[in-house]
């Protein structure tokens, strides 16, 4: 994956299929990187991940700053 030192956050720590966590008010949720972008916000470009929500069974987007590797894709 690309370097991108002008992004705020980080693609090079993630790849597709990683089971990943973040919180939700407290409330800890999970799900499976099936994209990893960037998207221009404020004039800086963030990094994003398409996420697979487990719980709800839909696909969100989230900045990769908000995410931690549960399990590594082998």
């Amino acid at each position: 994956m690309k370097n991108f030192s002008d992004s705020f956050g980080n693609l090079d720590d993630f790849q597709v299929g990683d089971l990943v966590f973040w919180k939700n008010f407290n409330i800890r949720e999970l799900g499976v990187i099936s994209k990893l972008f960037l998207l221009q916000e404020g004039g800086r470009n963030v990094a994003h991940a398409r996420i697979f929500h487990l719980q709800d069974k839909k696909y969100i987007d989230l900045p990769t700053i908000i995410l931690k590797i549960e399990q590594k894709k082998n």
